[in-house]
């Protein structure tokens, strides 16, 4: 078994053993994308959603990304395998793409470059261990989402304004930080999808927010365990508020001076939407 793995440009290395040209744009400028993919039972959980994902953020930010799917899977499934993970326990791949090397000192992206996609890919997989321990969080005073940004309809390198909410959060000794849109609507968390119970209902941010469109939301939408809403960023003490990603899931016990009194088990409900 090994904690972790990598592969870029058809070979397999350790993680500290992937260099990145100091001229790709995805560490100069940030100008990449990724997906998280849980392993679990030995696959890559949803993968089939992520690729997708990573298939409209390319799209989307013009990264034209023509990736041979069957070839990724095939890297991917060779890599759980170098991963040796037993049965009980989960990992993690992150799937990494740059727009690929910058050819001056200029931000402007050259539309005739042509380059080997594998070039720009890399993938890293990880042994991990979920985690599901409430939190507390702080709703940002210093940043907020923009609804109109096509960046905010992606997972991209640059994860400057969670850093800096997290940052905010920590001062305020909160464990994170939730974050309002333009508008003042509740949108997401610095690194997770919110999911809120009231009334008896699921409710999740309306993608209209600017929040990511997250995989396990996606799920739960699918079931029609939730539905999406405008949500204000007033809550009650009765409320049930959860923030979720692919690796976690975790009860939110109290935001700014708000303690929630309902108990809550964020690792069936997590457990649920990955059956």
């Amino acid at each position: 078994m090994k904690l972790s793995i990598g592969w870029h440009k058809d070979k397999w290395l350790d993680i500290e053993n992937i260099y990145i040209p100091a001229n790709d744009r995805g560490l100069k400028f940030g100008d990449g994308i990724f997906e998280t993919v849980l392993i679990k039972n030995n696959n890559a959980i949803l993968i089939d959603d992520h690729i997708q994902r990573l298939e409209n953020s390319s799209n989307i930010l013009n990264m034209s990304l023509n990736i041979n799917k069957s070839y990724l899977k095939e890297v991917i499934s060779l890599g759980i395998k170098k991963l040796s993970l037993k049965d009980h326990q989960l990992g993690s791949i992150r799937i990494n793409y740059s727009r690929g090397l910058n050819t001056d000192r200029s931000i402007r992206v050259n539309k005739n470059q042509q380059e080997n996609y594998k070039n720009n890919l890399w993938i890293e997989f990880y042994l991990i261990t979920p985690n599901f321990s409430p939190i507390s969080a702080f709703i940002s005073k210093t940043e907020k989402r923009n609804q109109y940004s096509l960046i905010n309809q992606c997972k991209t390198f640059s994860y400057n304004q969670s850093i800096q909410v997290l940052i905010e959060a920590n001062k305020k000794l909160f464990d994170d930080c939730l974050m309002l849109n333009t508008a003042n609507e509740l949108c997401c968390g610095s690194t997770f999808n919110i999911l809120l119970k009231r009334n008896n209902r699921w409710i999740t941010p309306r993608k209209e927010s600017g929040c990511l469109q997250g995989i396990m939301v996606k799920k739960a939408l699918k079931l029609e365990i939730i539905k999406e809403e405008l949500i204000l960023p007033k809550f009650y003490k009765d409320d049930i508020l959860i923030a979720i990603n692919s690796l976690s899931c975790r009860q939110i016990n109290r935001v700014n001076n708000i303690e929630f009194i309902t108990t809550f088990n964020p690792k069936y409900f997590w457990k649920l939407l990955y059956k």
